[in-house]
């Protein structure tokens, strides 16, 4: 991962944790989300939230991810970020007692980047396909069988070729 200048090595691709957690907030598995958010350092353990107002927290903020297709615009950023930047709203308080954990500062910088741009360019974007080609653990299947070991690379698209497999477009970025 490459961040204007800021180096982070992910051999194996994001971690797990993500795309579990993504995966079990939209299924709507509040009590899974908050015990992995938990054990991942997300919630301290001198902390103690609801489960449900975690998964409360989430879910607009997954939005892109329910969907087959979402266009990122100004408005929605513009609604995330006011939800949880007003002091007054309960997605701020959950939020302050909330925590980053160091490991986890450059994919968050480079996520928040990435929305931005997609918002400032109104992209649309099919934003699941990508997460279930690239993201490991979004698909159930994707967790290890009892007796795998954790953190195996997950099968990647060639270089060269677009995730759902296509020749990529002359110009075009290619995730390797």
């Amino acid at each position: 991962m490459l961040d204007f200048g800021t180096v982070d090595r992910l051999p194996g691709g994001l971690p797990q944790t993500i795309g579990d957690s993504l995966r079990m907030t939209l299924e709507g598995n509040a009590e899974a989300v908050y015990d992995l958010l938990r054990e991942a350092g997300f919630v301290k353990e001198s902390i103690e939230l609801a489960p449900d107002a975690v998964l409360d927290y989430l879910l607009p903020i997954i939005e892109p991810a329910e969907v087959e297709e979402f266009t990122f615009t100004r408005g929605w950023l513009r609604t995330q970020a006011a939800r949880i930047a007003d002091p007054r709203s309960p997605a701020h308080q959950l939020g302050k007692q909330m925590n980053l954990p160091p490991s986890y500062l450059l994919i968050h910088r480079v996520t928040l980047s990435t929305i931005g741009v997609l918002c400032q360019l109104g992209a649309t974007v099919r934003l699941r396909d990508e997460l279930e080609s690239w993201l490991p653990g979004f698909l159930a299947e994707d967790e290890p069988a009892e007796g795998e070991q954790e953190g195996c690379e997950q099968e990647r698209p060639q270089q060269g070729k677009s995730a759902q497999g296509k020749p990529a477009q002359e110009g075009a970025a290619v995730e390797a």
